[in-house]
Parts: structure tokens; C-alpha cells; sequence
């Protein structure tokens, strides 16, 4: 008899959790514009001052607040980070990569609940986002967009 409350209640934390998936699936950068690289001084203080309007546009779709994303920079050329990773608890929020040293993040990868669900890319690495994919919490690719 204790079963017949097990699909229900797995109903409705579904439907609970559909808004956080179709948010997340629907994020949009703040700009295509492609964010710079902190220095390695800007990474002590945490992520909210230099970060702004990506930061929170990340951690919304994560999931959590800005207020509770913490950033680490590693591999710095020159005096900036060459990846960064955003983190709530033990969770990924968001990373940043500096594929080639020019001190502007070329792939931004969006998280929700550890899993990757969203990857911002600039291959041409002109700094303007031109591939977006979009990804389910399976970790199976939904969708790839041209920008």
C-alpha cells in the first residue's frame, strides 16, 4: 500500500521542477559580447563585483543566488585567469575558459545540480559568442544554435 504515494509524490516534485529545467533551458546570455577574465587579485574577494550581470544570469539558471556563488581562477597568463570556476557548496555553477590567452572567455559552461546545461562557445575567438548548446540535465545534447 506504501507505493501507490510513490508516483504521485514523484508527480509533483516533476512538476515542481519543470519551471528550474524550462529557465535553464531557456537561458540566453546577457550579451554575446563574451565576458573578460578576472586577474587573479579580483578572484580574492569572490565573483560579484567583477562578474555583474553574467554572474547573475549564470547562478539564475543554476539555481542559486549570486550571493552564494564563490569563484576560483586557475592557469593565469599573464595577470588573468585562464579558467575560472564558479561554485555554490559543492556544486559547478558556471566555468570560464581562455583558450588562447587573449584574456576574454572563448567557452562559458552553465550548470544546474552538477550537470552541464548550457555551453557558450567562440571558436573564431573574435570575442562574440557564435555557438550556443543546450543540454538536458541527462547530459544529451537538445539543441545547438548559431548566434
Amino acid at each position: 500500500m506504501k507505493h501507490r504515494y510513490v508516483f504521485p509524490l514523484l508527480a509533483v516534485g516533476l512538476v515542481a521542477l519543470a519551471p528550474l529545467r524550462a529557465r535553464a533551458q531557456g537561458w540566453q546570455p546577457p550579451s554575446k559580447q563574451m565576458p573578460e577574465m578576472p586577474a587573479r587579485a579580483e578572484l580574492q574577494g569572490g565573483a560579484a563585483g567583477w562578474a555583474g550581470a553574467w554572474l547573475g544570469s549564470q547562478a539564475g539558471a543554476a539555481g542559486v543566488g549570486a550571493d552564494q556563488v564563490r569563484a576560483v581562477g586557475e592557469g593565469a597568463r599573464g595577470p588573468k585567469a585562464a579558467f575560472v570556476r564558479f561554485t555554490s557548496g559543492v556544486f559547478p555553477v558556471a566555468t570560464w575558459s581562455d583558450r588562447n590567452g587573449d584574456g576574454r572567455a572563448d567557452m562559458i559552461e552553465v550548470f544546474r545540480d552538477g550537470a552541464r546545461i548550457v555551453q557558450l562557445i567562440d571558436p573564431d575567438y573574435d570575442g562574440t559568442a557564435n555557438v550556443m548548446r543546450v543540454y538536458s540535465a541527462s547530459g544529451e545534447l537538445l539543441r545547438e544554435e548559431r548566434m
